[in-house]
């Protein structure tokens, strides 16, 4: 962590006297003093620098220390939505003792008040139900069959609805007429307490009554009581108002609520939410606003709906957009009209309700929801945006933040064309999408140079698959033009092209330049002499060597370029096959107008040039923009450089210095020509009959002791010690006290047979006996055919990859330039009536100079008839004649064969007599 924070400030502080003040032990990439809403200084600011150490010597330097009589505190910042961080106790966090005790105190109401709802939301709901089915005789006749009050007889006798409804009024007939007989001769008082007894009755039958009808029933019969009326009718009456309660009573519960579901509600959805959310931890989010619903499915997590009434409420609530909940950061995003959709869909509606507000919108918010419809999952694309980046970040930063989660494809960094300062922001793409999921969990908010790195999903680029489609279906493009736009397609991937390939009418017109001549006088042979194509060959070859001469005074590495599967330059762009004498102007302005340029490399022959920007993201765009376009007459071909193809870089520090020898004592002189001759025998292949077997190690002899009791003879191609699996723990490996040992030179083994028999290693004495087993090498086969090609062994070269329409006298003419040929051999193919060549040939000159020089220039770059000619230094054993070497490979497969038919003879079958008779002091090494 680079970022710190710096408590118990002065109030009257500034940020630039801060700056200058902290600023003395680094540089500081962010600084940020905490105001209130009201504009007060809460005392306390944050500031980032640019490496750890530079934060660890701040803070031991000015902790406890004292800025305008205020002693300052300074510690670590803790990561964002880290639970280490300690508690705040300012009134103005949100995070403080007493704003958590508040904002529980206000969520224990909402809670109770969403709990009513919950229960209103039941209750209209079943009224809702019922409604539906009031007029359905079925079901009310279910009702009455599981009515609690009813009464048993009914049921058994099975009436209609109506019938029983009338046998209910004559039974209340005949108990208000009992009641009459029995209220004669009672006065007011009695009458008073019958009249309670009917509205207690009414009360029971009318679940759905409230206690302030209840009062108002009372309140009416004693009214009633109180008149001078008669028994008859006062019981009419209480009868008349029963009746016009009960049809108004009835369609009030019948009539259901408003429906939630229809009401038209501001969305916004909610992007990233943690697994183990709860409503309630929403409605906390959004405190002081309260959402009028929180959706959060249930089958599937990771996001969850949140309504509001107004537009206001949603627009406030959107400011939470990027904020942290549980330790994971959110997104939003409008959900408004994708809400109205799905309900018009869900209703059977037309789906364009958001058609009118569509096409009142401006422009430009349309173009920014088409981009938002383009943003893609990261876990698809493997593509991610960041940004708060320091202004002093390069891309050898990012590279090695993120390529420690995956391979990372491509990081596009801007920058400002005025200040030469990156944006703050770019893009990272990686080769796997998973990777740059993991990067995204680990390095969103976290701290890098002092900032906090904030990480978004990167937007969908071109698809290069549905491009390459619409070129193969577009009729309107001719074959010439779609050829033309694959190659510029396939411009940023990496081919292994010829670095210094020069064309054949380039070299043409370089030789007629030189000589002071015309094209067709150097290309005619009607006067004698060599092919037109041993013209342009040789030619080629010279102006290759002059060519590499330039570039090396130039400081160009040129060994670079001859290894295989190098790392590319980011900032260092190769043109090639340039029409002949092209000069720096030309070139110069083609290229600078994508961003300044550090240098240009261009020979004199104007034929290949190196480019070097100074911002990777510029050379990125020229090389994009430029790749296949026209220049003069021909298309212009562009390759990135290797890394490392300067000495120097271009302030003028040493890429790669060149070493130059030092003067030393004879002595460390003699050593080291020791150790060089050790160093070229370690590149050679080991001779036959140079393994030998060990037999009597000690079980704890390891290579390196039999490596050093053996190094002293001579080099030493690889020791094996023959291991075996632990019954006890199969992962452990025990010697088996025997082993191998493998030398370069024949001599070497022979004299250790000699010399080191029943030498002492580790107190054991170990026997020697030579062995025909082949030792795995240790030296890669890729890198041991590069040495064998590099490394001159004679003076005989094969040359690979002849034209079948070149002839003897044109492959002599080329070579017989650099020295004089003792033979040159081009063995024919064996097919009857034919009397070519079959591709390769072996040419031998008479001194090892002469054969360095020729390979040095030919093998660098030069062509016949088209193709180029492939050298390598030929083995020993094609130094030999064909005969010498059929009769040799012909012995060894005799001895071979004889081997392998004596092993499977011996595991055929069992010998008795030669396992009976006693055989004396012979060994087995297997």
């Amino acid at each position: 962590m680079s970022r710190i924070i710096v408590k118990q400030l002065p109030k009257q502080i500034s940020e630039e006297k801060l700056r200058n003040i902290f600023g003395a032990k680094g540089t500081i990439t962010d600084l940020q003093l905490k105001y209130t809403a009201d504009g007060k200084f809460r005392q306390f600011g944050f500031i980032g620098y640019s490496s750890e150490a530079e934060a660890e010597a701040a803070i031991k330097h000015f902790n406890n220390t004292c800025i305008q009589t205020s002693r300052v505190k300074v510690e670590l910042c803790a990561s964002l939505g880290s639970e280490e961080k300690p508690q705040s106790w300012s009134k103005y966090a949100k995070d403080s003792k007493k704003n958590l005790e508040k904002q529980k105190a206000a969520e224990q109401p909402a809670a109770d008040e969403e709990d009513k709802k919950r229960e209103k939301n039941k209750q209209s709901k079943v009224d809702t139900i019922l409604g539906k089915h009031k007029d359905d005789p079925a079901f009310q006749e279910f009702m009455q069959a599981h009515d609690k009050t009813r009464s048993l007889w009914a049921n058994d006798a099975g009436l209609n609805t109506a019938e029983t409804a009338k046998d209910d009024d004559d039974e209340d007939d005949e108990e208000e007429k009992e009641k009459e007989t029995n209220a004669v001769a009672s006065k007011g008082k009695s009458g008073s307490s019958n009249v309670d007894a009917a509205a207690e009755k009414e009360s029971d039958e009318d679940n759905d009554d409230d206690d302030d009808n209840e009062e108002e029933e009372e309140e009416t019969g004693e009214k009633l009581a109180e008149k001078p009326i008669s028994d008859l009718e006062y019981m009419k009456s209480l009868m008349a108002g029963k009746q016009s309660e009960t049809s108004t009573a009835k369609p009030k519960a019948q009539t259901p609520k408003a429906d939630k579901s229809n009401l038209e509600l501001f969305t916004i959805k909610m992007h990233n939410v943690p697994y183990n959310i709860k409503r309630q931890d929403v409605i906390k989010f959004f405190k002081p606003l309260k959402p009028y619903s929180v959706r959060l499915p249930s089958k599937v997590h990771g996001f969850c709906y949140v309504g509001f009434k107004t537009e206001k409420d949603m627009a406030k609530g959107m400011l939470k957009n990027k904020s942290f909940i549980k330790g994971k950061q959110v997104f939003f995003s409008d959900f408004t009209e994708k809400n109205k959709l799905t309900k018009a869909n869900r209703n059977g509606e037309t789906a364009a309700v958001g058609d009118a507000s569509a096409s009142g919108s401006n422009a430009k918010w349309k173009q920014q929801q088409d981009s938002l419809r383009s943003e893609e999952n990261i876990s698809d694309s493997g593509r991610i945006f960041f940004r708060n980046l320091a202004y002093t970040t390069t891309e050898d930063d990012l590279q090695q933040l993120f390529k420690q989660y995956g391979p990372v494809v491509e990081i596009n960094l801007p920058v400002d064309k005025i200040t030469r300062q990156i944006k703050g922001f770019g893009t990272v793409t990686f080769m796997m999408p998973e990777h740059a999921v993991q990067a995204f969990n680990a390095l969103d908010g976290s701290d890098f140079r002092g900032r906090l790195l904030h990480l978004l999903p990167g937007k969908e680029l071109d698809n290069a698959a549905d491009e390459q489609r619409d070129i193969d279906n577009d009729a309107s493009l001719s074959f010439k033009q779609k050829k033309a736009l694959k190659l510029k397609q396939n411009a940023q991937k990496p081919i292994g092209w010829n670095s210094l390939f020069l064309g054949a009418n380039a070299v043409a017109d370089l030789l007629a330049k030189q000589f002071n001549t015309s094209k067709e006088r150097i290309l005619d042979t009607s006067e004698g002499g060599s092919s037109a194509a041993v013209r342009l060959a040789l030619g080629e070859t010279q102006i290759v060597i002059e060519m590499k001469k330039f570039l090396e005074e130039e400081g160009v590495r040129l060994s670079a370029f001859d290894e295989p599967n190098q790392k590319r330059s980011n900032t260092v762009i190769l043109a090639k096959n340039l029409p002949a004498a092209t000069d720096i102007k030309e070139l110069t302005p083609l290229f600078s107008k994508f961003g300044p340029i550090g240098r240009i490399v261009l020979p004199p022959s104007g034929v290949t040039a190196l480019i070097e920007f100074c911002e990777p993201s510029e050379a990125r765009l020229a090389f994009k923009r430029l790749a296949y376009t026209k220049f003069k007459s021909a298309p212009l071909y562009l390759e990135w450089a290797p890394e490392h193809t300067f000495t120097k870089t271009l302030n003028g520090e040493a890429i790669i210095p060149k070493t130059e020898p030092k003067e030393e004592p004879e002595v460390k002189q003699e050593e080291q020509k020791k150790e060089t001759a050790v160093a070229e025998d370690e590149d050679d292949e080991p001779e036959v009959e140079t393994t030998i077997f060990l037999r009597n190690l000690n079980f704890k002899t390891t290579l390196e002791t039999v490596r050093k009791h053996f190094q002293h003879l001579g080099t030493i191609h690889t020791v094996e010690i023959a291991k075996r699996k632990d019954p006890q723990n199969p992962r452990v490996l025990n010697s088996m006290g025997c082993g191998f040992i493998q030398f370069k030179k024949a001599a070497v083994a022979s004299r250790a047979l000699k010399d080191m028999q029943l030498t002492q290693i580790d107190g054991n004495l170990v026997e020697l006996k030579r062995s025909d087993r082949v030792l795995n090498t240790q030296i890669d086969t890729g890198r041991r055919r590069q040495v064998q090609k590099k490394q001159q062994n004679g003076t005989k070269i094969l040359v690979r990859n002849i034209p079948f329409q070149a002839n003897y006298r044109e492959v002599r003419d080329i070579f017989k330039v650099f020295g004089e040929l003792t033979s040159l051999r081009m063995p024919k193919k064996m097919t009857p009536g034919e009397d070519s060549h079959r591709g390769f040939g072996f040419v031998d000159f008479v001194s090892k100079s002469d054969a360095k020089r020729a390979f040095d220039a030919v093998g660098a770059s030069t062509h016949l008839y088209g193709r180029r000619l492939v050298l390598e230094w030929a083995s020993k054993d094609d130094q030999n004649d064909v005969e010498e070497l059929r009769k040799r490979t012909a012995a060894k497969f005799d001895n071979n064969q004889a081997a392998v038919e004596a092993k499977r003879s011996r595991r055929a079958f069992f010998d008795v007599d030669s396992n009976v008779q006693p055989v004396a002091n012979e060994e087995d090494e297997e």
